[in-house]
């Protein structure tokens, strides 16, 4: 399989867009990336931004970025964040 920025098979053209239009390097592209690595278990915003060292409130706007552009979906898992509360399961879209 080709990797994440560049895998096409199965998938429609809008989203093959907007995936190739995502930077690796940008913090847009290391949210997709820590998602991506994080297979069938998918990421919570608030894993992602301690796997990143970097603050929620710096993820959450890319997730809803990434989900926008067709990168991610919502899983339909929910895991609870430190507070005690529901929280959605992100995967790359497929």
């Amino acid at each position: 399989m080709d990797d994440l920025f560049t895998y096409t098979a199965g998938k429609t053209d809008t989203s093959v867009e907007a995936r190739l239009s995502i930077d690796a390097t940008t913090l847009r592209g290391r949210v997709l990336k820590a998602i991506a690595a994080a297979g069938a278990n998918g990421l919570t915003s608030n894993e992602i931004a301690a796997q990143l060292a970097v603050d929620y409130s710096a993820v959450q706007p890319r997730t809803s970025e990434l989900r926008q552009l067709g990168a991610i979906e919502d899983s339909g898992d929910r895991r609870l964040n430190a507070k005690g509360k529901r929280v959605i399961v992100w995967r790359v879209a497929g």
